[in-house]
């Protein structure tokens, strides 16, 4: 039954993921009762899948280098090195395994014109504001895949999005449910407050000589002078040896020349197609049943006893899954990693010309040529800056290599200075502030030059840094010049410090004793506003509020939506602490359930599909966890 319901909802557009691109955020779940030794080849075994120490190493170095992305200089090395971050990984695979399994078990599959739309609609593929298909090739080149092993990732990815997208949509809310929610969350509560001010315990506050010193004795050791660090360092920028480099006009146009294509519209061809689907595993007689019917399709438009349209209608009509057709759009050069498709296409002379049929990995394709649309090239002088502003860039990355190269070639040479780098590369050598370990200014406020310093290399032995990577573009090697250590402060130069401390200890204090006598005289049935008059405190008749109320703090609102209904006749009484340290006492006089008609009839719908959406996630990580606990997973531990 479930089955059927993801069938019937999982058509259409879906929410997709890509391997080393995005990632499907499945539930954490405990693995190490899988762990044992063995396989030199593989990262794990899931039922007759295997996951190969390549893949897992691949992805894995994806996942850090998101991370890396994510949190930037923030990010904690033992982190991205743990095994936390490798578990995920190799969880994130076997759910893709096992959710594979399910999907072609289920004959979930994603034609070829899905997995084009899908493709083309990647943003990270994009340039010059359409799919640019060696801008795809060279990024998956430089992430170890070949288009034909991305393009099979990517369409097994779709085809679990689409029974994830298919269980989360079958998941249903009744309406109890959603009047029982609705209930809940448009709750009102009848909130008088009262607020007692720190600050006027603050002033009242009183601490002497003697409680400053005998604090300090105790404490000493939380009051000392930081270890201290003073730097001398070389600084390279990208962006600054970019605009020292002058361009030619004869560079300029030879740039251009040779970059000609980039700076225009490519030919682009509209197509239909009508497919006659083979599976991967099609046999000599089933292949040749599908070639024989895909010529006599073919044959039947070429002679004019049917037009594509025609034919076209019958193959989106068809119910048995053999056929498929569509309009395919723009087409450019490049766009598959088959080159059969785009070779019959490009081989057309003009709009409504039909190919023969053309064999691919998805099986016998018969294509129409739309539309051409010639390509188009914008002259130099209109592309001029850009032509200059890329070239610069160009020439620059190249002299910031060799430049770094020199630097870091020189600091290691000369490891006790900074004035032979300085002196072959014309620059200066540079000071930092006194800083700790918590960071300071300038280049002193990112972690990696912090780290270094404090290093044993930097800061025991004395040494050169090696090149430290800010940001791409930005490096610096950094030496210590300077350098102080922890020191004890004295008493006078702590006594301020520990004279605030006590202030505020005692000032805390003193507000808690008073919260909890207003609290218990509350209790016994004095009103709040009397007792705020009498302990000096500012007093609030909120009234009926929800839980998005903006006339009430929002600390009070949230802890006085905690306190369980009052019972009749009394008032339910609780406090709590703000943020500013001020502390408030509050009352719940009655509770009313919110009603139905709260919520507009639009509001209703959006909140019943975000429950259902949650129900459906919830039962979309039972089912994984049902996958698993039925498929024999092996993970072999010791290649990780």
């Amino acid at each position: 039954m479930l089955l059927q319901k993801i069938r019937d909802h999982a058509q259409g557009w879906f929410a997709y993921t890509i391997i080393g691109l995005l990632t499907v955020p499945f539930a954490l779940w405990g693995i190490n009762q899988y762990f044992e030794a063995g396989g030199p080849a593989d990262a794990a075994v899931v039922g007759a899948s295997k996951i190969s120490l390549q893949e897992f190493q691949r992805t894995y170095q994806q996942q850090r280098q998101r991370m890396q992305a994510m949190l930037g200089g923030n990010a904690d090395p033992a982190l991205l090195e743990g095994a936390r971050i490798k578990q995920q990984v190799l969880r994130q695979l076997i759910d893709e395994r096992v959710l594979n399994q399910l999907a072609h078990d289920q004959g979930l599959r994603i034609g070829d014109q899905q997995l084009h739309d899908a493709l083309v609609a990647l943003p990270v593929f994009e340039q010059n504001g359409g799919f640019n298909s060696d801008l795809y090739e060279r990024l998956l080149r430089n992430q170890g895949y070949t288009p034909a092993a991305f393009e099979e990732g990517m369409r097994q990815s779709l085809e679990t999005a689409q029974l994830r997208d298919g269980v989360v949509a079958s998941a249903l809310v009744t309406p109890a449910e959603l009047m029982q929610v609705i209930a809940l969350l448009k709750q009102q509560r009848d909130l008088q407050y009262t607020t007692l001010s720190l600050e006027k315990y603050l002033a009242e506050a009183s601490v002497d000589d003697a409680a400053i010193q005998d604090y300090f004795e105790k404490n000493k050791d939380r009051f000392v002078n930081p270890e201290q660090v003073q730097l001398q360092f070389i600084e390279l920028k990208l962006a600054q040896i970019a605009e020292g480099i002058k361009i030619s006009e004869e560079e300029l146009r030879t740039s251009y020349q040779e970059q000609i294509a980039k700076y225009g519209r490519p030919e682009e061809r509209a197509a239909s197609h009508i497919l006659i689907k083979l599976p991967p595993n099609a046999g000599e007689t089933e292949m040749e049943q599908a070639r024989t019917k895909a010529r006599q399709m073919a044959d039947s438009i070429h002679s004019g006893a049917k037009s594509f349209d025609q034919v076209l209608q019958d193959a989106q009509a068809d119910q048995s899954g053999a056929l498929e057709g569509a309009n395919l759009g723009v087409i450019t050069q490049g766009m598959f990693a088959s080159p059969a498709f785009e070779n019959a296409l490009y081989a057309m002379k003009k709009p409504g010309e039909v190919s023969d049929p053309v064999r691919m990995p998805s099986g016998f394709h018969i294509i129409r040529l739309d539309s051409v649309t010639p390509a188009q090239v914008k002259p130099f002088e209109e592309v001029r800056e850009e032509v200059a502003k890329e070239l610069r860039h160009q020439q620059a990355e190249n002299r910031f290599y060799e430049i770094s190269q020199t630097l870091a070639n020189l600091s290691y040479e000369h490891p006790d200075s900074l004035e032979p780098a300085a002196k072959a590369l014309d620059v200066p050598v540079r000071e930092s502030g006194w800083f700790s370990r918590q960071g300071g200014e300038g280049i002193a406020a990112n972690s990696k030059v912090v780290d270094s310093a404090f290093g044993e290399d930097v800061l025991k032995r004395g040494l050169n840094s090696e090149p430290i990577e800010l940001e791409p573009g930005h490096v610096v090697v950094v030496r210590v010049k300077e350098h102080k250590d922890a020191t004890p402060r004295s008493l006078e130069e702590s006594r301020e410090d520990i004279a605030k401390l006590l202030r505020q200890q005692q000032a805390r204090e003193a507000l808690a004793k008073s919260v909890e006598m207003l609290k218990a005289r509350a209790a016994k049935g004095e009103h709040l506003q009397a007792l705020a008059a009498e302990f000096g405190g500012e007093y609030k008749n909120a009234g009926l509020v929800g839980r998005d109320a903006t006339s009430v703090d929002s600390t009070v609102l949230v802890a006085a939506f905690r306190l369980p209904q009052p019972q009749a006749d009394q008032v339910a009484l609780g406090s709590t602490v703000l943020a500013s340290g001020d502390q408030a006492v509050f009352e719940v006089a009655r509770v009313v359930p919110g009603q139905p008609d709260a919520l507009a009839e639009g509001e209703r719908k959006t909140l019943a599909q975000q429950l259902g959406q949650q129900t459906g996630s919830g039962q979309f990580e039972q089912l994984l966890g049902s996958l698993r606990a039925k498929t024999k997973i092996v993970v072999y531990s010791d290649r990780l």
